[in-house]
């Protein structure tokens, strides 16, 4: 087996700035030398990017299907590539239609991979809570089946990817990125990381700040007690300016502010990190490259969660300090470089013996997993056309539940029609009956009247037959009334 002229692609969003992506080549590249010789890297992406506009170039993968047959092996990721929403980065995609996002810099480089019997490993990627559409289930089997070493980087990732293959055959390796101190000597800094330096007057002690929203509580926290921090600069560092990190994210009046005049290369972006006192955001990369030098890091990200679980076993991480809850002199204590811990040491063990594996497993040649793949082109029409089928089953269905729908919106707007005309007749009845009460009220005060009235004139007449008058008249009366009988008409 040779042991020179290795040509090797990797695969990922190495076409944005965002620090973590652009680690993983450089790593790679590192790793894969040591072990191989000779090895030359193409970095695959969306977007094609020359140097030196960018820290090395990156060929589109419209040119995959010309280049493909050159490759001795194929490397997908690291970073949270596996994934199959369409928000990865604001107005991230495609270069031509043809090309599907976002598994079209993932997932069909590796099925390619395969169809030209070429060794396919799985760098450590992450799915991050990520979910696989039905669609997609045969294609996910087919890589993975037929790759010939898959790694993710944390057991959320592992646990999804396990009803496509055997659990047992997906390894859970850390982050690539935390290889970064091997490409650092930390007694001997690069040129550009000491003219940065200079230029922006940034002395020692400086604490990294990530340039993102989200991270008031810090700066708020270190206004309150800046007499405490009057030793210390704070480094407003982007991390992912394609995510949207910004120096005019931090508070302008933080006492003792610098920001770069350029966006570093990723390798002085990391010694920055590594000379730091402490590294304060809520960047996954940050974390790892300030764990893997030995600064401590202050995370704003819930170590409970997705990828974040990972590193939730580091003795160095602590939460973002708060105005309210945090005591400055505890946060002071926590502050300066260290040695690495020895679990960031295992770690980086862990990683050797990871590109060990890719290294060994690459010296194998060529896979034969052409055959697989020509039975699924086989399979493919049925899988079609069953797609079809449910498809159309599905429309069906659909139709009939809409028209059932329509059966039931007629029943409903009856009922509503129902309802409206016996709110109607209450309304009406309702209405009558204030009238009835009205009337009742009325014939009522009515009947009190003509009662009082009775009563008074009862009260004149019992007052009539009592009077002295009425008394003297009555004999008179009673004359009369037989006078009146005793003469003729």
């Amino acid at each position: 087996m040779r042991e020179a002229n290795w040509e090797i692609a990797i695969f990922g969003t190495f076409d944005v700035e965002n620090y973590g992506d652009l680690l993983f080549p450089l790593i790679a590249q590192a790793e894969l030398a040591e072990r191989l010789g000779s090895v030359k890297l193409h970095q695959f992406s969306y977007s094609a990017k020359p140097v030196p506009d960018w820290p090395y170039a990156v060929t589109s993968l419209t040119e995959l299907p010309e280049i493909v047959g050159c490759l001795d092996s194929v490397l997908i990721g690291g970073g949270f590539i596996i994934r199959f929403d369409k928000e990865v980065a604001p107005a991230y995609g495609p270069p031509i239609p043809a090309i599907h996002h976002p598994t079209g810099y993932w997932l069909t480089p590796a099925l390619i991979a395969l169809q030209h019997g070429i060794p396919l490993f799985w760098n450590a990627p992450g799915m991050h809570c990520n979910e696989v559409p039905p669609w997609a289930d045969q294609l996910m089997k087919l890589a993975l089946e037929h790759s010939r070493y898959i790694a993710v980087r944390d057991k959320p990732s592992q646990q999804a990817l396990a009803r496509f293959v055997d659990k047992a055959n997906i390894a859970v390796v850390p982050d690539t990125a935390f290889g970064i101190s091997r490409l650092l000597d930390e007694r001997h800094p690069s040129a550009e990381f000491s003219r940065l330096r200079e230029l922006s007057d940034l002395t020692d002690p400086y604490i990294v700040v990530q340039a993102s929203k989200g991270l008031d509580a810090f700066p708020a926290f270190i206004k309150t007690y800046s007499h405490l921090f009057r030793d210390f600069r704070f480094l407003v560092l982007p991390i992912s300016p394609v995510l949207g990190d910004n120096e005019a994210n931090v508070c302008e009046d933080l006492p003792g502010r610098i920001s770069l005049p350029v966006w570093p290369h990723p390798l002085v972006l990391a010694e920055l990190i590594s000379q730091a006192s402490a590294v304060v955001g809520h960047s996954y990369h940050l974390a790892i490259t300030a764990l893997a030098f030995g600064v401590p890091v202050f995370s704003s990200a819930n170590l409970s969660v997705g990828k974040y679980t990972a590193l939730s076993r580091f003795e160095t991480i602590f939460p973002l300090p708060k105005e309210s809850e945090t005591d400055p002199h505890v946060f002071i204590k926590l502050l300066g470089k260290s040695r690495p811990s020895p679990t960031v040491s295992a770690t980086v063990d862990q990683l050797t013996h990871h590109w060990d594996h890719i290294a060994r497993k690459l010296r194998e040649g060529e896979t034969n997993t052409q055959p697989a793949l020509n039975r699924f082109w086989q399979s493919l029409p049925n899988l079609l056309e069953d797609a079809n089928q449910h498809s159309l089953a599905l429309e069906a269905e659909c139709v009939n539940k809409e028209r059932r729908i329509d059966e039931l919106s007629e029943v409903s707007d009856r009922f509503r029609a129902e309802i409206v005309a016996r709110d109607d007749r209450i309304v009406a009845l309702e209405s009558e009956s204030l009238q009835k009460q009205r009337r009742i009220e009325e014939l009522s005060k009515l009947m009190g009247l003509a009662r009082s009235e009775i009563v008074a004139r009862d009260d004149r007449i019992a007052s009539l037959l009592n009077s002295p008058s009425m008394k003297v008249t009555t004999p008179l009366r009673f004359l009369m009334r037989h006078l009146k009988r005793l003469t003729p008409e």
